[in-house]
């Protein structure tokens, strides 16, 4: 993380906002691939046939599907992530000066966590906006944006059920975020790598948590759904175990690019503002 993320003169507030506006840019520029991923992970179908289906069916428009639900997850998600993330670097830096690396993963690991669990509401609406094309008509939800999918849930399923999958949810987000956050260095370059490098590990192992998420959310069985770790043997046992990294490439082509537009429009926007506000006092 660059020294103006790190600055104490940078209002709280502030730091809330800048992560807010990143996450929305970088969704909006990998939305595509949150599509394919999704899926990808409700079906058995390939990379390929997932984007001929898609193309076919509703043209280039159909890998924007969702959106609505995914901006909303990266104004609550993201933008309560990477707030919490500066701020609890704040205030350990202002306690205990430099931080080594294993602090700063496992503060990326904590807010990861926390903002996960803010963003759940809107994650379990992306996968069900996705998945609906996979249901046959009769069964699809058919929600029109993410308010409505909001209200239409709470109303038939209650408040509660706008956190399925939450722990699941949770422990993807701990693991990303970790490195994600933990391992960032100064300038666009070193960012670029560090992110691309630590997708491919990030990826790997929280694919099969991701995976038995997105089964959890989109659960269209009368029973309540498994846990996550019932979820997964399930799928192991119908599916075989690598089905659990079937959806890899659309998940990392998604992941990476993520993470490099999210934290280098934050170091930016960061300068901007100190340039903006801070240096002129």
């Amino acid at each position: 993380m660059s020294a103006s993320i790190q600055d104490t003169k940078v209002p709280k507030m502030v730091n809330f906002l800048i992560g807010g506006i990143s996450g929305v840019m970088a969704q909006i520029a990998t939305h595509p691939m949150d599509v394919i991923k999704i899926r990808m992970q409700v079906s058995h179908d390939t990379l390929r046939d997932v984007v001929l289906r898609t193309l076919n069916t509703s043209g280039v428009c159909g890998f924007y599907v969702g959106l609505s639900a995914a901006l909303l997850r990266q104004m609550t998600y993201t933008t309560s992530r990477l707030g919490i993330y500066t701020t609890l670097l704040d205030i350990r830096e202002q306690q205990f000066g430099y931080l080594n690396y294993v602090t700063m993963i496992s503060l990326g690991m904590i807010a990861g966590a926390m903002g996960s669990f803010i963003g759940t509401p809107s994650d379990l609406i992306l996968i069900r906006m996705v998945a609906d094309s996979n249901l046959p008509p009769e069964k699809q939800r058919n929600y029109k944006n993410a308010v409505k999918a909001i209200c239409s849930i709470w109303k038939t399923e209650g408040l509660s059920a706008l956190w399925r999958g939450a722990v699941p949810t949770m422990g993807r987000a701990a693991i990303v975020n970790g490195a994600q956050l933990g391992y960032l260095q100064n300038g666009i370059p070193l960012q670029v790598v560090a992110a691309m490098t630590s997708s491919v590990i990030t990826c790997f192992v929280s694919i099969p948590m991701d995976l038995a998420k997105t089964r959890i959310q989109n659960w269209r069985q009368p029973t309540k759904p498994p846990g996550i770790t019932g979820m997964i043997s399930s799928i192991v046992k119908t599916e075989g175990i690598l089905s659990l990294w079937r959806s890899f490439l659309p998940y990392y082509s998604r992941a990476a690019p993520n993470t490099v537009i999210t934290m280098v429009c934050v170091d930016q926007l960061h300068r901007m503002y100190s340039k903006l506000f801070l240096e002129s006092q």
